[in-house]
């Protein structure tokens, strides 16, 4: 069926995500210790049992903030200094959302990101996601994340939209899979080159 439908994840494929190194440079600056709750967050974001609950909705986000602030035994003003840093518009990745801008002139868009419950905000009114989407579905406000194949249910229903016609791409294998075992059809983004071609011959083939 031809594709009407074009998802995209949020961190790591609108948005670049700040490196471990960069963090662990952070760290070792502000002279802090190894905190093995919040290692595991930044090393295994994905297994990280504190991260899965912020993108549940079961924790809120300001919470992980507050935990590192205690932790790490640094001032409450610091840290909002490197959440500012972390979540600034520098960060966006202007060739992907520049394209994402042109698949809109042809194709239904949404963005389905397992996110937290500032996620929103941040991605309307720091990124301006909104103007270039239909629907921004993420994981905090559904109860529910990806790679459950329930959050893809929600987005068609969100979207009126059908497995089989709709595109998902994410930077993570797992949810590509998932996506895959669905219905949709899916693609793994890697960097800008490989995913923007892969997209386009996609495209192309249906013509």
């Amino acid at each position: 069926m031809t594709i009407k439908t074009i998802i995209f994840d949020f961190g790591g494929v609108l948005i670049k995500t700040p490196s471990l190194n960069g963090m662990l440079r952070w760290k070792k600056f502000l002279g802090i210790g190894d905190e093995p709750e919040i290692l595991e967050m930044l090393q295994n974001p994905h297994d990280s049992r504190l991260v899965q609950d912020i993108c549940l909705g079961k924790v809120p986000e300001d919470y992980l903030w507050q935990i590192m602030a205690e932790k790490w035994g640094v001032k409450p003003q610091l840290i909002s200094s490197l959440r500012r840093r972390i979540f600034s518009k520098r960060y966006s990745n202007r060739r992907m959302v520049r394209f994402l801008a042109e698949l809109q002139q042809n194709y239904q868009t949404a963005i389905l990101s397992n996110a937290g419950d500032q996620s929103r905000r941040l991605m309307e009114e720091i990124y301006h996601f909104d103007r270039y989407v239909e629907a921004i579905i993420i994981s905090a406000e559904e109860g529910v994340i990806k790679p459950d194949h329930r959050i893809f249910q929600i987005a068609m229903e969100r979207l009126h939209a059908k497995p089989d016609s709709s595109l998902f791409v994410d930077d993570y294998l797992v949810n590509v899979q998932a996506a895959r075992e669905f219905g949709m059809q899916a693609l793994q983004f890697i960097n800008n080159n490989q995913t923007i071609q892969a997209i386009n011959k996609l495209l192309k083939d249906e013509v």
